[in-house]
């Protein structure tokens, strides 16, 4: 297994050397596309592999490939190209030919019609021979445009084979070169197959192997772990049986240990509830004596205040009730005494049967001590007079007021005093000690256990406390628990990681309530404690509120620990003995928190209501006695009486008790003197309301006087926390029989000469038939009418008559007494004359009378010229004049006219205006007059005159309304109509005929059309201008393309551009708080101290603000375009836009301000252009969405990655349109579908071919909307000039030192231009260029290599300085040449390509001359090879061998020119090079021997003899000038030496040869 996985990981390793391989062969791609770098590259891999190449070589071999490949595709790709442009062309030919074919067969027909004069048929053949030469001009120009455009591409497809059979043969080398790499390759993984399957046939031997072994370990595993199972329950087994044992035994302490404790606990407990119990007692009854003495003086003073204030029924009834109630107390209470001093007795003798008991059980607890039987003797003692100061105080105690004890609440403090002011002197002497000492309540039974004075040391308490048989251990834990639990340390529970906080228990119910208690009884509630917290906890009661100690007992008994969410009970046991409102807690402690239970306890109370404060009788005849009730009810548990009076009780205070003052028997019975008030109280007037009843209560209502009355009534409690009740009566008394139930009579709104009709009805209270008689003022005669006008109405019965209303239009002048002309409101006063009654019954009849008018602003209407195509419109005005709505309708409506809206018919609010619009469209050219009618709901007509003249216009269009669909911003939608001109003849008989109202006929021909567009529509129409020839339609395009506005992107600028202003004034104030805060501590420092220390350890705020001002300006601001784009709403814009129409015979008749187009004639188009935002943004573009690569080098590739997203709600699939498969824009990656929000990168490359600019369109298009780009870019040919030409001369170095030149690059575009500079002697193809024989061995064969002399190592002598860059536009880039030779030579040289964009645009021969020594001569004929031999010749001493003479050769040749001779001239130059040692000589001297023997051959030398500085050249010239009579056949030849003094001394054979030609 574990070779298999190296063998994986092997392939792994194979495959990711692989994918690296691909990725650098995609990294060095310059513009290509991606499929075909994957398979270069791998080609490019395996050469590298056999050739072992370096890395710019592999470069240049991959590009070399990927270009040959780029050919062939280029060249298939023109290819086709070339044989479609002749399809085309060959098309084109044969178009041409057919149309001069019917061009000549118009021509002909033409001449026919001219002999036969048929000038309709002229007409016709002649536009057709017109339109049949533009379009053979049009083929014309397209085929030599197309002949053009074949030349191109043939002549662009010659480059390509060029280019193909350039590097045809380099190709087929690395196609040879591949195939051995590929056998090779092939080779190896079959070795390595091989040895694979070894490797794999060892590994699973080896794995069997290990797989026996981990089965046997397996089996010997298995037999060890039954054997240590087996012993191992043998050994629990013995084990859980001597735990169990002594578990039970120390379960049997530990009980026998509790029990005892328990019963002595109880004991305790006991004894100290038996004392606290005798001393409420006697608190008690030392209280009740108290309480005595204060309620006999109390009686006898109310007893002789009762006497003498009066005798008042109410104040002796109360007094009774009050007496009996507390004698039924009292002996209530001395039963409840009896059975405590019962109970009290039992409980002691219990104890003492108990304590004898144990002590004849245990002897061994009791020892005897004198002093421990002093005390128990001493408690029993305390016991026996507790017991005989109860009999005495119950004896005495017969006679209590207990009206004084229910008034007062007594505090503790209050008992304590009356208790210690009550007990006998030599019982509170003898009590008072022993109470006040508090090792009296704890004293044992048991004295022996406690008075020993041994101190048990902390394990013995700690085995009192737990019991024996626990651990020492266990001991410690759980004495360390207790001491938490006492001293109430609060521990926080964590559950979960969540750390509980609340109240760690809550009671159901939440308060303990006890209501309406009575004192002296017992109530009993339980509660339940729920716990919940988030784990086990436990509770224990802490205290009671002090209020409720001695009224309050708990019985809760702790249950241990409780786990969450389980409860426990308790028990509360309520013992009122004051009767007042108490308000307290229950308090409980766990180890997590302390809580409280609130307790509340109320006494009885009353709660008194009615069911209603006032009483209205109504109206009512005098004589007559009505009767209504009212409820009184009590919602509370307590009796109380009440009195109900007619005015409000006084109240008078008397101690601390409020009691009614009640008048006296004059205001209750004397009933006689209170006739003259109508309204009065029943008979029930004082009664006793008993807890939960109610009382009705009557009040009496006998009309004497007539008119309106109001009685206030009060009822009074005697309990003084209620408070009185308010009631109110009122009633009405008349004293006519007759009356009228609506006594005024409301019409409302009414319109003139309209009927309008009301019932009144008149009720008779009289015993007897009355006669009526209704009367009208004179006034209002001619307008309202009372049917009948007598009649007679029954005893206690009604009777109706009739009211007809008719208002007219004088109503405003004949009743100007009761019509008002501003409000129109009519108040007409009426009466009924009843018989035998001197006063009428009056009544009011009200209106309110207005116009039924409908107002219509226009009485004539002109609609003037309109179109049969067009509809023309207007808009009139219709008031209602009337403040009723009116109902309103248009009828008998002619079918060319139409009313809007609701077709004419409608409601009119009152005194509103409504719109109306009016269409007309006329069916045919003619004169039009009618009549609009409008009636109201009453039937009323009002009439619009209307009169129009139809227009038939010469041209149609197709539709008259278009509606674009939905268009997204920077969207393109595209609707086609037609233009018609079907107008062929002008026999108006037959069909109808062009023309304006009933004028004259519109003539036959052809007819110009002119659309005009508004401003600013983002609407085109093309063509926008042209000519419809008779019978025929021209073809319009409409073109919209909506944009983003600009006000909206220079508003979210502007917003952008304050927010950016308010952040930045934001951070400037936040920057003086923070220099201020930094200020405060660097106060102390010194100053060059507190610079260096704001610098290193700045304070915490500026470190977020640097960071901040970084992140801002790092982060890119959001382009207001995308914004405003993505803030878009939906726009709807409704253009007309007009066509005007000229007949083309029109323009012979011009004439100053004549206008060549009909107004009448005019068309419209109406254009409905819905915008709505666009479903796809381009985020990195601009308003334009133009993607700009700018300008790039030809046949360079650049990228260029923009973003988009789905602003829409939807889901969008996209897809693109095609770009030009031969242009340069090309699209990368593809496109997906996007999510609502979504985003997508588009990567486009640019690669031109040619300088100059391109443009291509693009559209990403979904179901919602399209977004349309716009790629552009611009090729430019790079051109860099060189400031030098061909050859870079160093000069002349010593050896093994060096010297640097310098060159420049001039950058003369606006590119930034990226060079490399590759010198020839480290290319990969030097050795082979070097193969070839040199030029003075093989004249016939040149070589083109620019290498020359190289150091001893093999490298060049030539270095350069940068390689690679580039070059900012308009710019230049000095370059850096070193020469740096080893050894002497002359011909060291090497050759320097400058490659601009990978392409080679400069070559530079670098040359460059070494010494030895300081001197050296230069010029002259050549005298040896320009190859340096390869060995290395070995070094003499130069004093042993004697140097060679080295020569330097010049040739003059002197030409005849007119029978003359003339000079001929040459030149060698001496020179001194600079050496870098700081001891070398400057200069040198030559000196040239014997120049006179020259003379006489003609040879002068100048100079002879000079220096020459360091650095510097000495020329000199050597002219030969021919003798007279000089024979021009022979070689004259001459020798001279010259020697040169330097740091050595060098010696120079100059050969002069001479000759004429």
């Amino acid at each position: 297994m574990e070779e298999e996985d190296d063998y994986q990981v092997e392939n792994e390793d194979m495959e990711e050397q692989f994918y690296e391989c691909e990725e650098l062969g995609m990294e060095n791609n310059d513009g290509f596309s991606d499929v075909d770098d994957s398979e270069i590259t791998w080609e490019e891999n395996d050469t590298t592999n056999v050739k072992g190449l370096c890395n710019s070589e592999r470069v240049q071999v991959g590009k070399r490939q990927r270009k040959f490949k780029e050919l062939e595709i280029l060249h298939q790709e023109k290819d086709v190209k070339i044989q479609k442009i002749r399809e085309e062309l060959k098309e084109c030919k044969m178009r041409i030919e057919t149309l001069e074919k019917e061009r000549k067969e118009v021509e002909a027909d033409i001449q026919e019609q001219e002999t036969a004069n048929n000038n309709a048929a002229l007409f016709r053949l002649r536009a057709q021979h017109r339109r049949l030469c533009d379009e053979l001009r049009g083929e014309e120009d397209l085929q030599s445009k197309i002949t053009l455009k074949l030349q191109e591409n043939e002549h662009e497809m010659f480059e390509v084979e060029l280019e193909q059979g350039k590097l045809m043969q380099l190709y087929e080398e690395h196609k040879n070169d591949d195939a051995k790499y590929e056998a090779q390759l092939l080779l190896e993984a079959k070795q390595r197959l091989e040895a694979e399957e070894t490797a794999i046939s060892q590994a699973e031997k080896r794995k069997k192997k290990a797989i026996k072994d981990v089965e046997k370990q397996k089996l010997e595993h298995k037999k060890a772990l039954e054997d240590a199972k087996k012993y191992n329950q043998k050994s629990i087994q013995y084990l859980k049986e001597s735990m169990a044992r002594a578990r039970q035994e120390q379960a049997d302490k530990e009980l026998k240990i509790r029990d005892d404790l328990e019963k002595r606990m109880q004991i305790i407990l006991s004894l100290k509830k038996n004392i606290t119990m005798s001393r409420e007692s006697l608190r008690a009854i030392q209280a009740r004596k108290a309480a005595q003495s204060a309620a006999e003086k109390q009686k006898k003073e109310k007893e002789a205040s009762i006497g003498s204030e009066s005798e008042s029924f109410l104040q002796h009834m109360l007094y009774r009730k009050h007496l009996q109630e507390l004698e039924k107390k009292k002996q209530e209470f001395v039963e409840e005494q009896k059975t405590l001093k019962a109970e009290i007795m039992a409980k002691i003798l219990r104890e003492e049967s108990n304590m004898e008991k144990k002590k004849k059980m245990y002897p061994v607890l009791f020892p005897e001590n004198l002093k421990s039987k002093d005390k128990t003797s001493e408690v029993w003692k305390l016991g026996e007079k507790l017991l005989q100061c109860i009999e005495n105080n119950s004896e005495d105690d017969r006679v209590i007021n207990t009206h004084e004890q229910e008034r007062r609440s007594p505090s503790q403090i209050s008992d304590e005093e009356a208790i210690t002011e009550q007990i006998p002197n030599y019982f509170t002497q003898d009590f008072s000690d022993q109470l006040l000492d508090e090792e009296s309540l704890n004293l044992p039974e048991f004295p022996g256990l406690w008075d020993k004075e041994h101190t048990p040391n902390k394990d013995e308490k700690v085995s009192k406390r737990f019991g024996a048989g626990t651990s020492k251990m266990e001991q410690e834990i759980l004495a360390r628990q207790l001491e938490k639990q006492r001293s109430g340390i609060v521990q926080k529970q964590v559950a979960a990681g969540r750390e509980f906080k609340g109240c760690p228990f809550y009671s159901k119910p939440d308060i303990i309530h006890f209501k309406n208690f009575d004192v002296g009884q017992t109530y009993k509630k339980k509660a339940k404690l729920i716990n919940a917290s988030y784990g086990i906890t436990f509770c224990r009661l802490i205290a009671i509120t002090d209020c409720l100690k001695d009224f309050i007992e708990v019985d809760f008994k702790p249950p241990g620990q409780i786990s969450a969410g389980m409860s426990c009970e308790m028990t509360v046991t309520f013992k009122p003995l004051v009767n007042k409102d108490f308000e307290g807690e229950i308090m409980f402690r766990t180890h997590i928190g302390s809580f409280a239970v609130p307790l509340k306890c109320a006494t009885k109370k009353c709660d008194l209501v009615v069911d209603k404060h006032i009483i209205d009788f109504g109206c009512h005849t005098i004589g007559e006695t009505i009767t209504q009730t009212i409820t009184l009810i009590n919602r509370g548990a307590l009796n109380t009486y009440f009195q109900f009076l007619k005015s409000v009780p006084k109240q008078l205070f008397i101690g601390e008790m409020t009691e009614l003052i009640v008048p006296s028997s004059e205001d209750f019975f004397d009933l006689d003197q209170q006739l003259h008030n109508e309204i009065k109280v029943g008979k029930i007037t004082v009664d006793e309301i008993g807890a939960f009843t109610s009382v009705k209560l009557p009040i009496i209502f006998a009309p004497l006087i007539p008119g309106e009355t109001q009685m206030d009534f009060e009822l009074v409690f005697s309990d003084p926390a209620s408070e009185s009740i308010s009631i109110t009566a009122r009633a009405k008394s008349v004293d006519v029989p007759v009356w009228l139930s609506n006594p005024n009579i409301d019409l409302k709104i009414c319109m003139y000469d309209r009927l309008y009709q009301d019932s009144i009805c008149a009720y008779s209270r009289a015993s007897v038939a009355l006669q009526l008689k209704f009367e009208v003022c004179s006034e209002l005669r001619n307008h309202l009418e009372l049917l009948p006008k007598t009649g007679y109405i029954q005893a206690h019965s009604n009777f109706s008559f009739q009211l007809k209303f008719l208002p007219r239009q004088s109503l405003p002048e004949d009743a100007k007494k009761y019509f008002n002309k501003v409000t129109r409101v009519l108040e007409a006063p009426m009466n009924i004359l009843v018989a035998n009654q001197t006063t009428p019954i009056p009544f009011t009849v009200h209106a309110v009378v207005t116009s039924s008018d409908l107002e219509i602003d226009r009485q004539t209407i002109d609609f003037g010229y309109c179109s049969i195509y067009e509809s023309v419109w207007t808009t009139i005005s219709l008031t209602n004049k009337s403040i009723l709505s009116q109902e309103y309708g248009f009828v008998d409506i002619p079918e060319y006219v139409e009313v809007q809206p609701n077709d004419g018919f409608g409601v009119l609010l009152p005194l509103e205006t409504l719109n109306i619009d009016i269409m007309f469209k006329a069916k045919q050219a003619k004169e039009y007059a009618f009549e609009l009618i409008c009636k109201s709901e009453i039937n009323r007509e009002f009439k619009i005159s209307c009169q129009a003249i139809g227009v038939f216009p010469p041209l149609t269009l197709s539709h008259s309304v278009i509606h674009f669909a939905a268009t997204a911003l920077n969207d393109t939608s595209t609707v086609t109509l037609y233009v018609e001109n079907s107008h062929t003849s002008q026999n108006e008989f037959t069909h109808p005929v062009p023309r304006i109202g009933k004028g004259e006929t519109v003539p036959v021909g052809p007819t110009l059309f002119e659309f005009a567009i508004p401003e600013y529509s983002y609407l085109s129409i093309a063509p926008a201008v042209g000519t419809v020839m008779p019978g025929e339609k021209c073809l319009v395009h409409l073109l919209f393309k909506p944009t983003l506005p600009d006000i909206l992107v220079q508003e979210e600028a502007v917003r952008m551009l304050c927010q950016a202003a308010e952040t930045e004034r934001i951070l400037e104030k936040q920057e003086p708080e923070s220099s201020e805060s930094d200020d405060i501590p660097s106060k102390k420092r010194a100053l060059p101290k507190q610079t260096e220390t704001r610098r290193s350890s700045p304070s915490p705020p500026k470190p977020k603000e640097t960071s901040s001002i970084s992140d801002i300006s790092l982060f890119e601001p959001p382009n207001p375009v995308n914004i405003a784009l993505e803030n878009f709403k939906e726009e709807f814009h409704s253009l007309v836009i007009p066509c005007f129409v000229k007949y083309e015979g029109s323009t012979d008749h011009k004439a100053p301000g004549y206008s060549p187009y009909s107004i009448h004639n005019t068309l419209y188009l109406e254009v409905n252009c819905p915008t709505v935002a666009p479903p796809i943004v381009l985020i990195s573009g601009n308003k334009q969405n133009m993607v700009d690569f700018g300008a790039i080098a030809v046949e360079q590739r650049v990228l260029k990655k923009i973003e988009i997203e789905n602003i829409s709600e939807y889901h969008l699939n996209l897809k693109s349109s095609v770009l030009d498969p031969c242009g340069p824009f090309e699209l990368l990656n593809s496109l997906r579908s996007l999510q609502p929000g979504a985003t997508h990168n588009l990567i486009f490359s640019f690669t031109p071919a040619k300088s100059k600019m391109y443009y291509e369109p693009l559209e990403i298009r979904s179901v919602k909307g399209n977004l349309s780009l716009i790629l552009t870019g611009c090729g430019i040919d790079p051109s860099v000039k060189c400031s030098v030409e061909n050859v870079l001369d160093v000069g002349y170095v010593l050896a093994n030192q060096s010297r640097t030149v310098t060159f420049q690059l001039e950058n003369a575009t606006i590119l930034n231009v990226m060079f490399s500079v590759k010198l020839d002697s480290l290319s990969y193809s030097k050795h082979r260029e070097q193969q070839v024989l040199p030029e003075f061995l093989a004249p016939d064969q040149k070589s083109d290599s620019l290498v020359g002399t190289h150091n001893y190592g093999g490298q060049s002598a030539f270095s350069v300085s940068p390689i690679k860059g580039s070059i900012g536009p308009m710019q230049s880039q000095e370059f850096e040449v070193t020469f740096s030779p080893d050894h002497e030579s002359l011909y060291y040289s090497d050759g320097m390509q400058v490659e601009l964009f990978d392409k080679v645009a400069h070559t530079i021969q670098l040359k460059g001359a070494a010494r030895e020594h300081l001197m050296f001569v230069e010029g002259g004929d050549p005298i040896d090879v320009p190859v340096e031999s390869l060995t290395i010749l070995p070094s003499y001493d130069v004093s042993d061998i004697p140097r060679v003479l080295k020569s330097v050769q010049l040739t003059l040749k002197s030409t005849k020119f007119d029978n003359k001779l003339t000079t001929a001239l040459r030149e060698f130059q001496v020179g001194c090079i600079r050496s870098t040692h700081a001891n070398a000589r400057k200069n040198v001297e030559f000196t040239i021997d014997s120049p006179q023997a020259l003379h006489a051959k003609g040879f002068v030398i100048d100079p002879v003899k000079a220096t020459v500085e360091a650095g510097t050249v000495k020329v000199v010239t050597v002219s030969w000038t021919p003798p007279s009579g000089h024979d021009p056949l022979p070689t004259i030849s001459a020798t001279v030496k010259m020697s040169i003094k330097g740091d050595i001394t060098e010696n120079y054979q100059i050969i002069l040869t001479a000759v004429v030609r």
